[in-house]
């Protein structure tokens, strides 16, 4: 091979290198987008309690995993245990750590999983029924929390997916006309109906602060497509 040759050829190398890094930068910037634009939008509006301002660190609340780990979503990878069918059913633990009275919970999520449902369970020590998540084995009672969706499309009821309307595009995608937005990402918010009691039995930290315990169920329809975001947020009730 001619210098000439090798040096267009190490050229052209360097080239598909820096296009390559530049399409994995650009995808890693488009997902950090949507989160950072999700987290903006929750707990933003007072009036409706829908987004109430996202909390910032230091906070005197927290979602926590089982057994108080660090979380920082719903994993919804399931095995075929927890699939009757094409139905799959997961059910996950998570905590509310907060010092306060009271609390709310919001969940928001893409709408990609076709006939996704789910519900929370808050976790009691005479529960009926057991769960065990990361090898922690809790008791709940199948009488699910009240609550409802913000901003479901009421024309698409009648379909097996849900779809998000326009009311909070703007927060999630400041500057993004909705048309550019894929359907499904534009997330769907559910909130419970009334602020829920901090169980104070169960304390930590000099019994200053206190754990709640959930456990949430996601059931959906197994297709192809199978890639949604799925958080749980809370907020002290004041």
């Amino acid at each position: 091979m001619s210098n000439d040759s090798k040096e267009k050829q190490d050229k052209d190398n360097l080239t598909a290198k820096k296009k390559k890094f530049r399409y994995t930068l650009f995808s890693t910037i488009l997902v950090l987008i949507l989160f950072a634009a999700l987290v903006g939008a929750w707990f933003y509006y007072q009036s409706d309690m829908g987004t109430l301002l996202a909390i910032k660190e230091p906070s005197d609340i927290s979602i926590l995993g089982p057994d108080g780990a660090e979380m920082s979503s719903i994993d919804l990878n399931y095995t075929e245990d927890e699939k009757t069918g094409d139905q799959v059913t997961v059910k996950r633990v998570f905590c509310v750590q907060t010092s306060a009275d009271k609390h709310w919970l919001e969940i928001a999520h893409t709408t990609n999983l076709k006939g996704l449902t789910f519900n929370i369970y808050k976790v009691s020590d005479d529960g009926t029924e057991t769960v065990t998540d990361e090898g922690h084995t809790y008791k709940y009672d199948r009488k699910a929390i009240g609550g409802s969706y913000l901003n479901l499309n009421s024309d698409k009821t009648g379909s097996d997916y849900k779809y998000a309307d326009n009311s909070y595009h703007d927060k999630n995608y400041e500057g993004i006309n909705k048309d550019q937005v894929q359907i499904h990402a534009e997330p769907a918010y559910w909130l419970v109906s009334q602020p829920l009691a901090t169980n104070k039995t169960n304390s930590i930290k000099n019994g200053k602060t206190y754990r709640t315990y959930y456990v949430c169920e996601v059931s959906w329809t197994e297709t192809t497509k199978e890639t949604d975001i799925f958080y749980i947020l809370a907020k002290i009730a004041e």
